[in-house]
């Protein structure tokens, strides 16, 4: 049975050991049988050495052929019954990690998506993107044999040293001399190996960061002919990675070759002492070749135990930077009983509202609106006046820190966001449109919908025209942010998408800036009549022709409401609205006044 996770706050001041046992809690059962298998794995491997012992004693020095055929065929027995549990145990542990792993990333996903906008907009992409992939996988490489191996190794180490032990433990003390000098410089080494691929996993998270940026910026790179600049600036970070991984790696070395050393000067000293003692007759010719096939054997479990090592201390510089991620606080908290939204008649205040990204400097001034269910409000202003801020606070992505944002009479921060969030629909500037067909870039907006849904959304937006003639109609793929269609045909992808949501509350920002005049027009005339009627609509927009039907208009500057009323009332008062108009239209020509109702 799964356990309950942690506050995702805890995760970080845990040990490193706590946090790893955490993410197997899940499935304790399963890790618990991979270590009694473990375990009977390390029984059945020291059969051998103890069989070799038993042959040359009795069978050789007494030529019993009985004694060799019944010790071959359980050695045959032994290591058929070590396969069958040898192949279960790995099978285990590769499923028990690929689980754990799919649990941390939907962890730090689901995490990622209660953090703020604020959050996103602040962190590079690369990182956030370095956090759920990269520092994954050194988590997984650990999860995967790291922590299995160093298990069956520290097993292995100590069942043979209790064997030799009972064979002549004079004898093993001296032959296994080296160990207290190895565990010295592997307690030594190992905080220099943990920082090292600290600094490895950020030179990763920044690789990755400029990558992205890079790749979204494509158009830019080339258009300025800054291919071999970017290039430069991509290998001298792949140095930095090349130069620190480097290092961790020198260290890991170090520990490695140094303990094959120190393994391999004890077994010269096992065989100088142990002759001796075969001569003095303390131990027997069989022992003595038990006891090197036992030393032997520990040369392995030593060696991966640094080997592993380096795994661990990977595992934990990545279980850091995650747990920095998931220590992260959500700055959009919803209430204890939050109220869960019904029917959302669309009734909106804005009360006394003062806010900014930096609580040093505000953006918005004591906006006062209120807003009529089923109207349709503009919001218009140079760039930088608040507009899209505004927005913002009525999706709650940020909370005011003055005043409060009202729905139906609710304050906003009272609500249950997914349900509030669910009647809500945005056509965009830059919509996002996914890299998928165009059905399901519609179903986007309602995936329960039935193909006659959809088709009656693109009707209503106009867009089945254009979809009708690509080449497989709604199954088409549009690409990555829907390149394969124009801006206007994006927008009406995009509106199609609005319209099978049905929302009662309408964001329409800077929707069409991206198109020309002309099909500006056609998507104004066409398409917004059918996604605004009887929905309350919150249009920014560029151009003023498109806003002069809406049932008011509101002029921010600098963070304030300054002017608000009709089109024909605001020209008449000859102010900022009247003189942004006047800009506009004598540049070109107005456009016709368009209904709504």
């Amino acid at each position: 049975m799964k356990t309950s996770a942690p506050p995702a706050g805890d995760f970080e001041k845990m040990s490193p050991l706590r946090q790893f046992t955490l993410l197997l809690a899940p499935y304790k059962n399963k890790v618990l049988l991979v270590f009694a298998l473990i375990f009977l794995t390390n029984l059945l491997s020291l059969a051998l050495p103890w069989g070799l012992k038993v042959v040359i004693d009795e069978g050789v020095a007494g030529r019993d052929i009985s004694v060799l055929n019944r010790l071959a065929a359980g050695l045959v027995l032994v290591f058929i019954l070590k396969f069958f549990v040898g192949f279960r145990c790995e099978y285990l542990i590769n499923l028990v990690g690929e689980k754990a792993v799919c649990d941390l990333r939907a962890k730090l996903y689901t995490h990622l998506q209660k953090l703020s906008v604020q959050y996103a907009d602040k962190t590079p992409k690369g990182e956030i993107l370095s956090g759920i992939l990269g520092d994954i996988d050194g988590i997984r490489n650990f999860l995967f044999g790291g922590m299995v191996d160093f298990a069956y190794a520290s097993l292995s180490i100590l069942f043979i040293l209790v064997v030799l032990a009972v064979l002549d433990w004079k004898l093993a003390l001296v032959s296994l001399a080296y160990l207290p000098v190895f565990a010295f410089a592997f307690y030594r080494l190992t905080p220099r190996l943990t920082e090292q691929y600290r600094q490895a996993r950020e030179r990763y998270a920044e690789l990755t960061s400029h990558l992205h940026e890079v790749l979204n910026g494509l158009r830019i790179v080339a258009g300025f002919a800054k291919e071999d600049e970017e290039a430069l600036r991509f290998n001298s970070k792949q140095r930095e990675i090349v130069a620190t991984t480097m290092a961790g790696h020198k260290l890991g070395i170090g520990l490695w070759m140094t303990s094959e050393l120190m393994s391999s000067l004890g077994l010269v000293v096992l065989i100088w002492f142990g002759a001796r003692a075969v001569f003095a007759g303390r131990i027997t010719v069989g022992t003595l070749m038990a006891f090197y096939a036992y030393v032997g054997m520990l040369l392995s479990p030593v060696i991966k135990v640094t080997v592993v090592n380096n795994y661990y201390q990977e595992a934990v510089a990545s279980l850091e930077r995650v747990g920095r991620l998931l220590a992260e606080d959500p700055k959009i908290k919803e209430a204890p009983h939050s109220f869960i939204v019904g029917r959302l008649r669309g009734e909106v205040r804005f009360d006394n509202v003062s806010f900014g990204y930096d609580e040093a400097k505000r953006v918005l001034f004591d906006i006062n609106l209120d807003v009529k269910e089923g109207t349709c409000i503009a919001l218009v202003g140079r760039s930088g006046s608040g507009k899209t801020t505004l927005i913002n606070l009525l999706l709650r992505f940020y909370d005011p820190q003055e005043g409060a944002v009202l729905i139906d009479g609710r304050d906003l921060r009272d609500l249950d966001l997914k349900s509030y969030r669910s009647r809500i629909a945005m056509v965009l500037q830059d919509d996002y449109l996914f890299n998928a067909s165009v059905r399901e870039n519609i179903l986007y907006g309602n995936p329960i919908a039935s193909a006659h849904q959809v088709a009656q959304a693109a009707r209503s937006a106009m867009a089945v025209g254009f979809i009708t003639q690509l080449s497989k109609g709604y199954d088409t793929p549009i690409g990555e942010r829907g390149i394969a269609l124009s801006c206007g045909q994006r927008q009406r992808i995009s509106i199609a998408r609005a319209l099978l949501r049905d929302p009662a509350l309408l964001i329409l920002d800077e929707a069409t800036s991206a198109v020309d005049s002309e099909t500006e027009r056609a998507i104004v005339l066409e398409a917004y009549g059918n996604l605004m009627r009887g929905r309350t609509t919150f249009i920014i927009a560029h151009r003023l022709s498109t806003v002069v039907s809406a049932d008011r208009i509101v002029v921010l500057d600098d963070g304030r409401i300054t002017e608000t009323g009709s089109h024909a009332g605001l020209l008449a008062k000859k102010g900022v609205y009247w003189r942004m108009w006047s800009q506009q239209t004598d540049h070109a020509a107005p456009m016709s006044p368009v209904s709504f109702d």
